[in-house]
């Protein structure tokens, strides 16, 4: 009995030994394509993290934080992640309406109805239309306001005579105005203005202490500088985003909070694998088939029993989970940067390339 333990044990380690050569070498694959593809697109700097069943298995970082001044990019440096913020809205927004007891079906009239200053279209909105972006509502983007506009006033103003670029449910498409409503909504079950909502039940709960609202003109400690290609130079790339747009866009956090953030959510200390699943699963359009999107996160339905959610941010950064609904074979990949000089492919390809090498082991 002793010699068959023994042996056993032997085994045991043997096979770990492998799994960890194994995980290596695949590694040095992912770095090897990064390296390459951050020469070839000329990427400013980039913070990158795969984790696998929930636990992080590598991250790296590449290139420099600030161009201009040649400061090394390093893993804890803050990035304005965009429009990965509507991750954590969807988040907060879904643990509101389970302590509320309301629906996504409810409309915007159902949970503001005081709110007269909302065109009569706007409030016969559902809570689903407008986190699955198929709501149809004039996108201040549309109309050039982008995502910094004075007042929430202001956008209602410039966008309650405009027309629905579809019918609410029948196309999908990204809009940035749904998640103005959406931050109304949140402060209204919050009862608390959305920062300083945001700031205690999750920045300060799960020690996120990167993680900060603003845009490119506020001052955040620890951020890194962002780039874009303007007429074949470089230059500053000004994600300015101002508090009506918050719920959308204008978060700024680093790599490790962003993962401590997920591991929460994989964890269920936020929500149960059921409400996840919920807001996971692609809306379906009135043409019954799947929209791009989920409730807050995109959401696709990939070959092979395979699933994706996430998002990108500005074009230049992604978040992806992925995992088979058959197997549970699941891996998350996250490519934080600031900006490149070329971008032929967009980090959400340069995301999907390194999870296939993670699923497929070459």
């Amino acid at each position: 009995m002793k010699l068959i333990l023994q042996l056993l044990l032997i085994t045991c380690l043997i096979g770990k030994s492998y799994a960890q050569e194994n995980n290596k070498n695949i590694f040095k694959k992912t770095d090897a394509y990064l390296e390459s593809t951050i020469d070839s697109l000329k990427i400013i700097g980039l913070n990158y993290a795969i984790l696998v069943d929930n636990k992080v298995v590598h991250k790296k970082s590449y290139g420099l934080a600030h161009a201009q001044l040649k400061v090394p990019m390093t893993i804890d440096m803050s990035f304005p992640v965009a429009s990965l913020s509507k991750l954590f809205s969807s988040v907060a927004l879904h643990k509101l309406l389970s302590i509320h007891k309301r629906s996504v079906s409810e409309t915007v009239e159902d949970f503001l109805p005081n709110r007269n200053d909302f065109p009569e279209t706007w409030r016969k909105l559902t809570l689903k239309q407008l986190l699955s972006h198929t709501s149809g509502v004039p996108d201040q983007i549309d109309y050039q306001i982008f995502l910094a506009p004075d007042s929430e006033k202001f956008v209602i103003d410039t966008l309650k005579d405009k027309p629905f670029s579809s019918s609410p449910g029948t196309e999908s498409k990204y809009n940035a105005t749904g998640f103005l409503l959406i931050r109304a909504i949140i402060e209204k079950l919050a009862n608390q203005d959305f920062e300083s909502y945001m700031q205690t039940e999750y920045f300060d709960k799960f020690n996120l202490s990167s993680a900060k609202y603003g845009g490119f003109k506020k001052i955040i400690q620890n951020r890194v500088t962002c780039y874009q290609n303007r007429d074949g130079n470089l230059e500053m790339f000004p994600l300015n985003y101002s508090p009506p747009m918050y719920a959308g866009a204008g978060l700024n956090i680093s790599l490790n909070d962003l993962i401590k953030w997920f591991q929460a959510i994989q964890d269920e200390k936020i929500l149960t694998k059921e409400q996840l699943n919920e807001i996971w699963t692609p809306v379906k359009l009135n043409s019954g088939k799947d929209g791009y999107f989920g409730l807050g996160w995109e959401s696709y339905k990939l070959q092979g029993g395979y699933r994706m959610v996430g998002h990108g941010g500005a074009g230049i950064s992604s978040f992806r989970y992925y995992w088979n609904e058959q197997t549970n074979q699941n891996v998350t990949v996250i490519l934080l940067t600031n900006g490149a000089l070329n971008w032929t492919i967009r980090p959400n390809q340069i995301n999907s390339q390194i999870a296939t090498m993670i699923l497929e082991g070459k």
